[in-house]
């Protein structure tokens, strides 16, 4: 097979893939949207992510509530219902208290978050380094360590000003890569016309 044999399906790959230019756009379009929104209202985002994720449990807990009737030999019918009921319980707890619920799992999420931070730190602070098997710890790394455990106790002991700043960052990120993904749609196009 000669080397233009090959070029060929690379070429037709490519030129499929630039003619969905307009795919990254609309994405791209959407996550701008979104992290303005999220930005200028972030309460009413996170208020209608809940009642989506609520949605979303409820639906997914009557879907195992259906998979555990019809009964599937690999999965056990008694732990699809127990899923199934649980997920169906939280959905509309969500749904009748969005605000408790937003509370609580942001806190939730805050302390796993300053958990895992303290955990990294703690381990720069231990971890050092084995140097003709005598152990050495580094001034960078415990000082690094330090700062870790200072910020994670920071996040547990002010989960709301975790989350809200979460929500920043997120809504930041979420502009950011929409506009990549436009720059990037706008360059399949021209990928599409040039050939």
């Amino acid at each position: 097979m000669t080397s233009a044999t090959n070029a060929l399906p690379e070429q037709r790959a490519t030129q499929a893939l630039a003619s969905l230019w307009w795919m990254p756009l609309i994405r791209g379009i959407l996550l701008v949207l979104f992290g303005i929104l999220m930005f200028t209202r972030p309460g009413a985002t996170l208020l209608s992510l809940l009642w989506f994720m609520g949605i979303y449990w409820i639906v997914d807990g009557v879907f195992s509530l259906i998979e555990a009737v019809r009964g599937h030999p690999e999965k056990s019918r008694f732990w699809l219902l127990i899923s199934g009921v649980v997920s169906i319980l939280g959905g509309l707890f969500i749904l009748g208290n969005p605000i408790v619920a937003g509370l609580v799992g942001g806190t939730f999420m805050a302390y796993l978050i300053s958990i895992a931070i303290l955990v990294s730190g703690i381990m720069m602070i231990v971890a050092g380094r084995e140097k003709d098997g005598v152990r050495q710890w580094s001034v960078w790394g415990l000082i690094m360590g330090i700062l870790y455990v200072l910020f994670g106790l920071f996040v547990m002991a002010n989960p709301l000003v975790t989350m809200v700043t979460l929500t920043w960052v997120f809504s930041i990120w979420a502009i950011v890569a929409g506009v990549v993904a436009v720059i990037m749609a706008f360059r399949l196009r021209g990928m599409a016309m040039s050939k």
